[in-house]
């Protein structure tokens, strides 16, 4: 009955609910994100929307029956509909996690019902079997210890036929999306392509505990998701799903039961970490896990490349991560001082470049310095372990003129520009460069 009710619901949504659509025309660069998801959740504050609304694509995290900060009525919806009005471009969407729930969030607003159907439906991993100690995830923080739930289809169905990621997907529509037709979609976090449990479980409740990090086991967890993607899909098409895809870029990672089912996410800490793989592997390495993130998702590729600036001052820092982000089609997005609330603002973000006018690099430019070519200018980065570099330019280009870094962004025309090692420029076309028109037809004589 309730899957009757939910049914008919969800289809009324889906035939008077907004279609999410993308731009005939995508974003200029450079392209901006946001990891908007730390406290305070204070959305609805007006001159919080004007930044934020200065974003391209946006995460934010209410929960259910979230109605603004400190006691405001406002409405997701209502934020949404506002950061619109402001920016009509930009997409937005809202934070969920399939794979775990905590101890502490069994009577907390927006977590209760989750942990109640699991523990209902006894949805965990344990140890061994179906019963005596529950896994805990390798993540651990407030309202914890929290525990590992089952994704796979070796657990029950409930009454109306559901696993866990039948349910929760359900569970979003009815809480996330249905009252919430502005979003564009939903985030989900923790999106591994193995799981992020402590220890090892028994997945297929055969009674022998399951190889942590075993293929086997991971292709069950992977499958979990998937079918979760594929609820959701058929729940709210149209909408866009984007997830954590932090590991996704490991040269070990297998992904044959993701591609294609995001639209895209975040790719957490790709750089400004000691985990980062720019900091323990080199900038190839961190340009080889970016662009086999892209490969991995499906239009309109909305990935985020997410990097920790600390200090927020580091401009050099700032110049490196922007320029490597544009050197593919990515959304850069900052977080300032491992700050996920405010919005970081940058000189060269007020420097539009326009649409990209070469594909993404493959090779260095020249003397090791990497280029890309936009309609109103260029990006050049010069790799860590490069060494300091000048490059002599085809032409003139004029300096971006900025106040944070006026050494560097001083307005100058240049035809030499000099790059520390481990540093980035964007500068700016004397004269605009026109986008290639695309190959509409091919004639064979």
């Amino acid at each position: 009955m309730q899957f009757k009710a939910l049914k008919s619901v969800a289809l009324a949504f889906l035939l008077t609910g907004p279609m999410a659509a993308w731009p005939a025309t995508d974003p200029d660069f450079p392209r901006l994100g946001g990891v908007l998801i730390s406290a305070p959740q204070n959305y609805e504050l007006a001159t919080y929307q004007r930044q934020i609304a200065k974003l391209d694509v946006v995460l934010l995290n209410t929960w259910q029956g979230w109605r603004g900060y400190s006691g405001s009525v406002a409405t997701l919806d209502g934020v949404v509909k506002n950061l619109k009005s402001i920016n009509p471009a930009i997409k937005v969407f809202n934070y969920s996690i399939l794979e775990q729930v905590g101890a502490g969030q069994s009577n907390l607003q927006g977590f209760q019902e989750q942990y109640q159907k699991v523990a209902a439906m006894n949805w965990w991993i344990y140890s061994n079997g179906v019963s005596g100690s529950k896994v805990q995830s390798s993540w651990q923080g407030s309202y914890g210890p929290f525990y590992e739930i089952n994704l796979t289809s070796f657990v029950p169905v409930d009454a109306n036929g559901d696993l866990w990621t039948d349910w929760f997907a359900k569970w979003v529509v009815r809480n996330f999306l249905m009252p919430n037709p502005s979003l564009d979609g939903m985030y989900l976090d923790s999106v591994s392509w193995f799981p992020f449990a402590a220890t090892t479980g028994d997945w297929n409740r055969d009674g022998t505990a399951d190889a942590t990090r075993g293929a086997t086991t991971d292709q069950w967890y992977r499958q979990g998701y998937r079918h979760y993607f594929q609820k959701l899909n058929a729940l709210a098409p149209g909408k866009l799903q984007i997830g954590n895809l932090a590991n996704w870029g490991d040269p070990g990672s297998t992904l044959t039961e993701y591609k294609g089912m995001l639209n895209g996410g975040v790719i957490e800490g790709i750089m400004g970490n000691t985990w980062s793989p720019e900091h323990w592997g080199s900038w190839q390495a961190m340009m080889n896990w970016y662009r086999k993130t892209m490969a991995a998702v499906a239009a309109p590729k909305l990935v985020m490349f997410h990097q920790n600036l600390t200090p927020a001052t580091d401009y050099q820092a700032m110049r490196y991560g922007l320029t490597s982000c544009l050197l593919d089609d990515g959304y850069y997005a900052a977080s300032a001082n491992d700050d996920n609330h405010t919005v970081a603002w940058y000189d060269e973000y007020d420097n539009k470049l326009g649409q990209a006018t070469s594909t993404p690099p493959t090779a260095a430019w020249q003397h090791g310095v990497y280029r890309r070519d936009f309609a109103k200018g260029i990006a050049l980065v010069n790799p860590r372990g490069n060494g300091p570099q000048t490059v002599t330019l085809e032409s003139a280009f004029k300096k971006i003129n900025g106040k944070q870094a006026p050494s560097v962004n001083n307005g100058q025309t240049v035809t030499t520009v000099h790059l520390n090692d481990r540093d980035g420029v964007i500068l700016l076309r004397v004269t605009t460069q026109k986008r290639p028109a695309p190959v509409t037809s091919i004639v064979v004589q």
